[in-house]
């Protein structure tokens, strides 16, 4: 028995394979910064995004930065944060604490952040930090345009 494939069969095969393609396809993953002047706004993320925020500190005045409130099941803090000093010369000038979450499933979560004193238990923090976030599925990530 011989199979007959016409040329139309062949086109829509290849049509078919194209668009399960691209329904897989998917942008990378991105880091996304968030920063002071954000404080008491949203920001919208994707499942497998770095969410970095960058929160001007000074540690010798005795404050640092501590996450106060997240949905764990959302945001997960990838390792301790890092302090990134300020650039030499400028006397007085602050530096960053950094913080890395990954936005580990879809969701939403209030992120909260308090720059508390050292060994002031019970004092209120110097300063307080609060975003919302929302993370959506990967799969619905925009693929960057050409």
């Amino acid at each position: 028995m011989r199979l007959r494939v016409g040329y139309s069969t062949l086109v829509l095969t290849a049509l078919f394979a194209s668009a399960g393609f691209c329904a897989f396809a998917q942008a990378p993953p991105q880091t996304v910064d968030i920063s002071d002047p954000q404080a008491g706004g949203t920001v919208m993320v994707f499942a497998g995004d770095t969410v970095q925020v960058r929160l001007h500190s000074t540690p010798g005045s005795g404050y640092l930065w501590k996450v106060t409130q997240v949905n764990r099941a959302i945001l997960v803090l990838q390792s301790a944060p890092v302090f990134v000093p300020p650039p030499p010369g400028i006397p007085g000038a602050e530096g960053h604490t950094v913080f890395n979450f990954q936005a580990a499933a879809p969701g939403s979560s209030t992120l909260q952040l308090a720059y508390a004193g050292l060994g002031k238990k019970g004092a209120a923090p110097a300063q307080t930090f609060s975003i919302g976030v929302t993370v959506r599925p990967a799969s619905e990530r925009p693929l960057p345009q050409p």
